[in-house]
C-alpha cells in the first residue's frame, strides 16, 4: 500500500498523518495516526488509533494500511453500491410521484420530471417513449429496475474479491468516511452486510444457474456435482421441477 501525506488523483492509497487526533465522540485528544484509505479523490475508508510517540504511529500506520489492502477491491466496489443506493432512492421517490401522477391524471411535477428524466438512459427513454409529463411511471420503472441490477451486480463482484474475513479481519477501528466531522459507520459492519447481501443474491442465483447448465449447456449432471458439491438429489429436484 503507497503511503503519502496528501492526496492524488489516481490510484489506491493511504493519507497518514500523525500528531495530535480528535475523537468526535467525546472531542477528547491524544496522539495516534490517521489514516485514509482513498481511491483517486474518493474516500473510502478513515481510520484513527491512539499511538504515542511519532516513529511507533508511523509504523503502526504503515502497519494497518498493509493489512486493509486486501479490501480495497471490495470497497471501490461497495463504494459504488452506495452511490447507486442513493441513486435508487431518489428513483424510486421519483417512481411514487409519478405513479401518483398517473392515478390521478396530472402531470408530474416539472422539478421531478426533469430529474427523472436527467436518471434515464437513452436506451430508457427510447423504451418508455415519455412524450409528454403526464406518464412517466415507466420510464421511472426502467430506471429503477437498472439501478437494482447494477447494485446487485456490484455486490457480487465485491464478493467475489473480497478476502476470508477469518484469515484478513478488519480492524474495528475502521470507518466509513463521515459527514460534518461526525463518526462514521463501522466499516467491518457495514461490509459484512453488504457482502451477506451478495451472498444471497448468488445463492438464490444457484438453481436456475443449475438448471441451465443442465438443460441447455448440456453440462453433466455429475460435473455440477463434482463443482458445487450440491447433491445429487438436489440437482435431479430442481431438473424436475
Amino acid at each position: 500500500m503507497d503511503i503519502t501525506t496528501g492526496s492524488r488523483d489516481k490510484g489506491v492509497y493511504a493519507i497518514r498523518t500523525v500528531g495530535m487526533q480528535t475523537w468526535a465522540e467525546d472531542s477528547s485528544q491524544a496522539h495516534g495516526v490517521r489514516l485514509e484509505l482513498m481511491d483517486g479523490l474518493q474516500p473510502l475508508a478513515v481510520c484513527k488509533l491512539e499511538v504515542p510517540g511519532t516513529l511507533a504511529a508511523e509504523e503502526r500506520g504503515a502497519a494497518e494500511a498493509e493489512a486493509i489492502e486486501p479490501w480495497t477491491r471490495t470497497l471501490r466496489y461497495l463504494t459504488v453500491v452506495r452511490r447507486l443506493r442513493g441513486h435508487l432512492d431518489s428513483a424510486h421517490r421519483l417512481l411514487e410521484e409519478a405513479e401518483d401522477a398517473d392515478e390521478y391524471g396530472r402531470p408530474v411535477d416539472e422539478v421531478d420530471a426533469a430529474a427523472l428524466r436527467a436518471m434515464a438512459t437513452s436506451e430508457e427513454h427510447g423504451q418508455a417513449d415519455p412524450g409528454d409529463d403526464y406518464d412517466l411511471a415507466p420510464l421511472a420503472r426502467l430506471v429503477v429496475a437498472r439501478l437494482e441490477r447494477q447494485i446487485d451486480e456490484g455486490l457480487r463482484k465485491a464478493l467475489a474479491f473480497a478476502p476470508n474475513p477469518t484469515q484478513v479481519p478488519i480492524h474495528p477501528a475502521w470507518e466509513l468516511p463521515g459527514l460534518a466531522g461526525m463518526p462514521g459507520k463501522s466499516l467491518a459492519q457495514e461490509v459484512a452486510r453488504d457482502l451477506l447481501a451478495g451472498w444471497a443474491s448468488m445463492r438464490d442465483f444457484r438453481d436456475p444457474l443449475i438448471t441451465w447448465a443442465v438443460k441447455d449447456a448440456e453440462v453433466t449432471r455429475t460435473e455440477v456435482q463434482q463443482t458445487t458439491s450440491v447433491s445429487r438429489s438436489t440437482i435431479n429436484r430442481l431438473l424436475s421441477a
